[in-house]
């Protein structure tokens, strides 16, 4: 299963580093996988991530990460 792009469609495990391209902003958001689950909905695995912004700390980040919920075929593995 692919999505529009062709992106194989994939279970993401948790503490996977991932990128966001599909801002409408500009450049890529860089985050991590909290959670990752098939959904029938979809026909397709979701998942809820961790966002840091623009890039990812090397460690302790200044601000606590936002949570959003994308496809992980709109995510792509770093």
């Amino acid at each position: 299963m692919s999505n529009a792009r062709g992106v194989p469609d994939r279970y993401l495990p948790p503490g996977t580093d991932v990128r966001y391209d599909g801002r409408q902003d500009g450049g890529p958001e860089y985050g991590v996988v909290v959670h990752c689950w098939f959904e029938p909905e979809i026909g397709g695995y979701d998942c809820y991530v961790a966002f840091f912004g623009s890039e990812r700390p090397p460690g302790k980040p200044d601000s606590k990460p936002y949570i959003l919920h994308y496809a992980a075929t709109s995510l792509t593995a770093v």
